[in-house]
């Protein structure tokens, strides 16, 4: 039993990760259309605000695939 709950468990917290990050990504193509869209945003609040996200999706990256966004930067 308890190995099939660490099992479910590891999938549940995966899948989380993934929505996480799906809905990172969510955000940043949201603000970028909302950048297109408005004139108020300055460049400098544009770049801030989409350097935050996508430092945040790098995050979730490496917490799905350590190795493989490890090697990708080399």
């Amino acid at each position: 039993m308890e190995k099939g709950t660490a099992v479910k468990q590891n999938i549940l917290e995966e899948l989380h990760t993934k929505w996480i990050l799906t809905d990172m990504k969510h955000q940043l193509l949201q603000t970028a259309c909302h950048l297109i869209d408005d004139e108020v945003y300055t460049k400098k609040h544009a770049v801030h605000a989409l350097m935050e996200v996508v430092a945040l999706i790098e995050l979730e990256e490496k917490k799905i695939r350590p190795d493989d966004v490890r090697n990708q930067s080399l």
